[in-house]
């Protein structure tokens, strides 16, 4: 019998925020308890944002408040893809 799950052929999730791990300052239900069972079973979780409101450090410590397994290295803003994509096309003096 196979008993393997939809997770199983993934090493990392994706994960945008606002709507999908979070709804403003509230968790959308399941999702941290769904999010720290896919840790268990050795998946990453790589947190995506278009809104660069926030630092990772301050995304992450909401996160973990919500029960959602989060570090600062695991989140990803679009200002850091914007500084990143910057650097890679501008020279510096």
């Amino acid at each position: 019998m196979d008993t393997q799950t939809l997770i199983d052929p993934y090493d990392t999730l994706l994960l945008d925020l606002d709507g999908v791990v979070y709804l403003g300052p509230d968790a959308v239900p399941g999702a941290p308890e769904a999010l720290r069972e896919a840790v268990e079973r050795g998946v990453r979780l790589a947190y995506v944002t278009n809104n660069a409101s926030r630092t990772p450090r301050a995304i992450a410590q909401h996160l973990s408040a919500l029960g959602a397994p989060a570090t600062p290295d695991d989140v990803v803003t679009s200002a850091q893809a914007a500084a990143r994509r910057v650097a890679e096309r501008v020279e510096l003096a």
